[in-house]
């Protein structure tokens, strides 16, 4: 049976936007099962593994900000950390799209839920002979936000009737962290382009043109 598995994160929230520019950000990431990454998997895990690291969660936005767990690392260990991921993510064999909604055009929470419902429903739409052509589907998602984990069970249940949801941690799904790593440079890709990339996103992208050739290209 063909299963297509498909790992959902987001950046932002459904509250009430309190400054602008702000933006939601949801990234899909798209695997189908029948290609094995178990390979790329452990390579990474070894990669990490040789370097010192003791890490379950390559997690992109604390990583660049020296957050959370992160926060003891130097700038070289975090960059380190970064291109591991980047170069996982190149050799993996899957698909991945982001849907960024301007808080400009969703200022509340039911604006931001039917835009994006309406975004997801349109990739959905377009692909649709890619999606039915596999036997099962299964989102993974951490339920981290309630609106949008109602969201994702409406858009693909209406749709599909072999769709399976799962709840998921990211410590304990690599793509997962795919997609969070896609979700970041989303985020790093809009804001670059309106000349405002904060000083510590700055900082650690501090080669020029890196962030723009190296990881947005």
């Amino acid at each position: 049976m063909s299963t297509l598995s498909v790992f959902i994160d987001e950046s932002g929230d459904f509250g009430e936007v309190k400054k602008l520019p702000a933006y939601y950000i949801v990234t899909m990431v798209f695997h189908d099962q029948m290609i094995g990454l178990e390979s790329e998997i452990k390579k990474l895990e070894k990669s990490i593994s040789d370097s010192g690291f003791n890490l379950d969660y390559i997690h992109t936005g604390p990583i660049i900000r020296r957050e959370d767990v992160f926060e003891g690392f130097s700038i070289d260990e975090r960059r380190k950390l970064i291109y591991k991921i980047l170069n996982f993510f190149n050799k993996c064999d899957i698909r991945h799209v982001s849907v960024a909604v301007n808080r400009k055009e969703a200022e509340n929470k039911v604006a931001l839920s039917g835009v994006l419902s309406r975004r997801i429903t349109e990739i959905l739409a377009n692909n649709d002979v890619y999606f039915r052509s596999f036997d099962q589907i299964i989102v993974y998602y951490d339920n981290g936000q309630t609106e949008l984990s109602s969201i994702l069970n409406a858009v693909f249940s209406t749709r599909f009737a072999n769709i399976e949801f799962r709840k998921a941690a990211p410590q304990k799904y690599r793509l997962l962290q795919i997609a969070d790593f896609i979700c970041s440079l989303e985020l790093l890709r809009i804001k670059k382009e309106e000349n405002r990339l904060s000083k510590s996103e700055s900082s650690f992208f501090y080669k020029p043109q890196e962030l723009k050739k190296t990881f947005l290209k």
